[in-house]
């Protein structure tokens, strides 16, 4: 194996688990959602854990050895990544405080037995995987073209979340201070121009998105955050003929 089959498997099973995470939404919403954080269909949490995977199933033959060992890996990285993304991006990405056996709300038992699954399910389907793998045609000019889309994709995300931030803490910020007049003559009035009388343009795709994907978000700027969604879901999917109907249910919530 060298890096390039590395990253191709890790892409593989990124789109694996993105697809997982389309069913959940379908069986659950009855509508497939990108649930993924980046915009392309790929979830990297899940291309991670496959990596790992793939060097413990090298490692320890043992099916039994492998689900407990497994498990325990998948959800230390969890766990560490919904700590980073919290640090990094003033959020909290999923929360798991109503499942039974949970830590800290990052990471629960229902999840450990899925990943368990995933790493037995691993240890079987490595090989062929790699295999396919290893005799594609022109694999290093799709791994490059790949690498090139998910570098952009990050950035572009990074980016547009780095954006709401800003929005939520000059918001947060003017809540904070009290300042209501200045609420109402000037974010009021921004508001209503971008929210009701063009109510999907203030938020851009990956942001609107990101709501989206993530219904359980929380932001550390909360009450700007709870301002914003109610915006969103006042406004979101409107027909043109409803939207002074969208219109005064948000104004609303202005008042």
């Amino acid at each position: 194996m060298n890096i390039v089959d590395i990253f191709l498997y890790f892409i593989f099973f990124s789109f694996v688990g993105w697809a997982y995470e389309c069913l959940i939404s379908l069986i659950r919403d009855h509508k497939i959602v990108n649930r993924g954080f980046l915009n392309g269909p790929y979830c990297p949490i899940y291309g991670c854990g496959a990596v790992l995977f793939l060097g413990i199933c090298q490692a320890i033959k043992q099916p039994i050895a492998v689900f407990f060992v497994g498990g325990a890996t998948a959800c230390a990285l969890e766990y560490l990544t919904s700590y980073l993304m919290e640090k990094i991006f003033k959020a909290r990405w999923w929360d798991y405080k109503d499942y039974p056996l949970n830590l800290n709300g990052r990471i629960c038992l229902y999840g450990f037995l899925i990943f368990s699954a995933g790493a037995i399910l691993t240890l079987h389907i490595w090989q062929p995987v790699m295999n396919i793998i290893s005799n594609l045609e022109h694999k290093e000019q799709i791994a490059l073209t790949i690498s090139i889309i998910f570098v952009i994709d990050i950035f572009s995300t990074n980016k547009s979340f780095a954006r709401f931030n800003k929005l939520l803490r000059e918001y947060q910020k003017t809540i904070k201070n009290g300042r209501i007049a200045q609420i109402i003559q000037r974010s009021r009035r921004r508001f209503e121009i971008h929210f009701l009388d063009k109510p999907r343009k203030v938020l851009t795709y990956q942001q609107r998105r990101i709501l989206k994907a993530f219904p359980g978000l929380e932001s550390r700027y909360n009450q700007a955050f709870a301002d914003i969604k109610s915006f969103y879901k006042a406004t979101k999917h409107k027909p043109t003929k409803q939207n002074a109907h969208a219109r005064k249910k948000s104004k609303k919530i202005l008042k």
